[in-house]
């Protein structure tokens, strides 16, 4: 009996493509914290992790069939963790993560705003935030970027394509402000 050869899907290899290319350029360094905001299967968060050594990883999804299947075929407990969210406000401490991924959240939230002040509220000041979409406008994403508190965006790599194109984008979270007594490092408190 002769096997057929499982048949993929082009539009999750598309997919894995974007997010290899993400992990990629982000230059992922060892002992960070790591946050994936819908991030499906959990694939990317798998290799993020292996990429880190030492790091923790965690994703978010709104589906909960994805969290289950990651959670037990990739987890691994206080290492690579993987748990569900409603779509509107992460279940996270603030300023926990060094790094945040959002790949295609924002197309599929009602409120993108609200999610990157969500976003900005979990990185520790001066951590990185990375948008992966499918669609989107350079310049309302860069503005919607700094109205959340971000500063120093930048669209890392576009791709239009009738296949499917996308947009990465880097932003930065605010980092500490100095105290004008000491010129130390104060803590920025969380935002509201």
């Amino acid at each position: 009996m002769e096997l057929a050869p499982a048949a993929l899907d082009p539009a999750d290899q598309l997919r894995r493509d974007w997010e290899l290319l993400l992990l990629d350029l982000a230059h992922l360094r060892a002992w960070e914290r790591l946050l994936f905001v819908q991030c499906g299967d959990g694939w990317i968060v798998e290799e993020a992790w292996r990429r880190v050594l030492k790091g923790f990883a965690c994703g978010l999804d709104t589906s909960p069939g994805h969290v289950a299947s990651a959670s037990e075929l990739r987890g691994v407990p206080g290492k690579l963790e993987f748990g569900s969210w409603g779509g509107t406000r992460l279940p996270c401490p603030s300023q926990s993560f060094d790094r945040v991924f959002s790949t295609f959240a924002l197309e599929r939230c009602a409120a993108p705003a609200d999610l990157l002040r969500e976003m900005q509220r979990v990185l520790v000041p001066g951590g990185d935030l990375y948008l992966l979409e499918e669609r989107g406008e350079g310049g309302e994403l860069a503005a919607a970027l700094q109205d959340a508190g971000f500063r120093d965006s930048c669209e890392v790599v576009r791709r239009l394509a009738a296949t499917g194109g996308g947009v990465i984008l880097r932003a930065r979270c605010a980092a500490p402000l100095a105290s004008p007594r000491t010129g130390e490092a104060v803590a920025v408190p969380p935002a509201a």
